[in-house]
C-alpha cells in the first residue's frame, strides 16, 4: 500500500495547481484600475479568486501560488511595480488565510502596519473631503477585524448556507482592503519615491479615487464572494477543510 501524501507534498501540490489557475486568470483583463495616471493597468480575473485561493490552499500554498503565478504571467502581463506586482494579491491571500486559521492577532497586526505606513507616507492623503478620512472604508475593515465577527468567519464558512456567504463576504472585504493599502503603497513608490511625482499631484489623484475606490472594492468583494462560495462548495466534496495547513 502507498503512503498518504505528506502535508508538505499536499501544500506544494495545491500551490502548483493554483499557480497554474492564477497564471491563466491573471492574463484576462477586466476593468481599469482607478488613478493609475495613464499607465495600462487593469484588474484581472485573477483578482476575483484570491479569497478562494486563501480558503482552499491556505497561507503558505496560497501565497506561494500568487507569487509564482504573478511572476510567470510577466511574460504576457509585464510588471509595472518593479517586479513587486505580486505583493497586493499576496497580502490579500495571506491575511485571509491567517483569519481562517485562527491567527487573528497576526492578521490584525499585518493590517494595522499597512494602514500606519500608508498614513505616514508623505504621498498619502489623510482626508478626502471635509473631515472624512481618505481611508474611511479601510477603518471599517479594521473594525471588522477587531470585532467578534472575525473570530466567527472560519466556523461560518464551514457551516455553509447563509452564514457561509456572510463569512466569505467578510473575508473578501477585509482581504481586498488590505490589498488596496498594499497597492496604494506600491503606487506611491513607483510614481512618487522613484518617479518624482510631487505630494500635491498625488493629493489630486487621491481626491478622485476617494469617491471611486469604495465602489471598485465592493464590486471585487461581491464577485469574489460568489466565486468563493461556489468553488469552496465544490472543493468540499473531495477535500474539506484543506485551508488549515
Amino acid at each position: 500500500m502507498g503512503s498518504r501524501p505528506s502535508s508538505r507534498t499536499k501544500q506544494l501540490a495545491l500551490a502548483a495547481v493554483f499557480s497554474a489557475i492564477y497564471v491563466t486568470l491573471r492574463v484576462v483583463p477586466t476593468f481599469s484600475m482607478i488613478g493609475m495616471a495613464g499607465q495600462p493597468a487593469q484588474f484581472t480575473a485573477g483578482d476575483f479568486i484570491l479569497t478562494s485561493i486563501a480558503a482552499i490552499a491556505g497561507l503558505w500554498s496560497g501565497t506561494l501560488a500568487v507569487v509564482v503565478g504573478t511572476v510567470v504571467a510577466f511574460g504576457v502581463r509585464p510588471p509595472i511595480f518593479f517586479g513587486l506586482d505580486f505583493l497586493p494579491a499576496a497580502v490579500n491571500v495571506s491575511l485571509s488565510a491567517l483569519l481562517l486559521s485562527g491567527r487573528r492577532l497576526v492578521a490584525r497586526g499585518v493590517y494595522v502596519i499597512l494602514l500606519i505606513v500608508f498614513l505616514a507616507s508623505p504621498y498619502s492623503l489623510l482626508y478626502g473631503y471635509d473631515h472624512i478620512p481618505y481611508v474611511w472604508l479601510h477603518l471599517v475593515a479594521l473594525v471588522v477585524l477587531l470585532s467578534p465577527f472575525a473570530a466567527r468567519i472560519p466556523s461560518w464558512i464551514s457551516r455553509g448556507g447563509y452564514l457561509g456567504i456572510v463569512g466569505f463576504a467578510g473575508l473578501a472585504f477585509v482581504g481586498t482592503l488590505a490589498q488596496h493599502l498594499a497597492g496604494g503603497l506600491l503606487f506611491e513608490l513607483a510614481l512618487g519615491y522613484v518617479g518624482g511625482m510631487t505630494p500635491a499631484r498625488f493629493a489630486g489623484i487621491w481626491r478622485v479615487i476617494f469617491y471611486l475606490y469604495p465602489e471598485e472594492r465592493l464590486v471585487l468583494v461581491a464577485i469574489s464572494t460568489i466565486l468563493a462560495v461556489a468553488i469552496f462548495r465544490s472543493f468540499q466534496r473531495w477535500g474539506p477543510e484543506s485551508w488549515r495547513d
